[in-house]
C-alpha cells in the first residue's frame, strides 16, 4: 500500500471517539495474579499468597481492558504505548466493572510501515460500590504489513 492521498480515517471511525462501551465485568483472579508474579519473579511480600492483594500489574493481563468499539482502519496493529493509574490495590477475587472509550484517532506518516493510524483508548475500572480502582490508557498503532519498507524485515 502506498501512502494514501487523503486520510483513511472516516467519519464513522471518528464517531467512535467518546462513546463509552457497555460495562464489562472482570475478576481479579488469584491464579492470574500468582502467574504474573512468577513471570516477573516478584517476591514483594505485599502480594504473597494469603495476603488477599494482587499486584497492580495484573491489569496488564487484562489487556488494558475491553477493546469493543475500537475502530479498525488498517489490518495490523501493535501496542505502542500503555499508561496505568491506580487508586488502590486490587483484591483477589474482586469483581470490577470496566468501561472503555476511544479518546483519539489520528494519521501518522512515515516510519517503518509508511502510513499508519494511531488509536488511543482508555479503560476505567470501578469496584462494586462504584469507586474508581484503576485506569489504563493504550495507544495501538495500526498499519498494513504489506507496506513495510524493504530492508526493515
Amino acid at each position: 500500500m502506498s501512502v494514501p492521498e487523503q486520510s483513511l480515517i472516516t467519519d464513522e471511525h471518528r464517531a467512535t471517539i467518546g462513546v463509552k462501551s457497555d460495562p464489562v465485568k472482570v475478576v481479579i483472579g488469584e491464579t492470574d495474579a500468582h502467574r504474573m508474579r512468577d513471570v516477573l519473579e516478584d517476591k514483594d511480600p505485599r502480594w504473597a499468597d494469603g495476603t488477599g492483594l494482587a499486584p497492580s500489574y495484573v491489569i496488564a493481563g487484562m489487556g488494558g481492558g475491553p477493546r469493543r468499539g475500537m475502530p479498525q482502519v488498517l489490518p495490523g496493529g501493535l501496542l505502542t504505548q500503555q499508561e496505568w493509574k491506580f487508586s488502590r490495590p486490587f483484591k483477589i477475587g474482586e469483581e470490577l466493572t470496566a468501561v472503555s472509550q476511544v479518546f483519539d484517532i489520528r494519521d501518522r506518516l512515515g516510519g517503518r510501515y509508511g502510513y499508519s493510524v494511531l488509536v488511543t483508548q482508555g479503560t476505567e475500572y470501578f469496584d462494586a460500590a462504584g469507586n474508581h480502582v484503576a485506569s489504563a490508557m493504550i495507544t495501538i498503532t495500526q498499519f498494513d504489513p504489506k507496506s513495510q519498507r524493504k530492508g526493515d524485515e
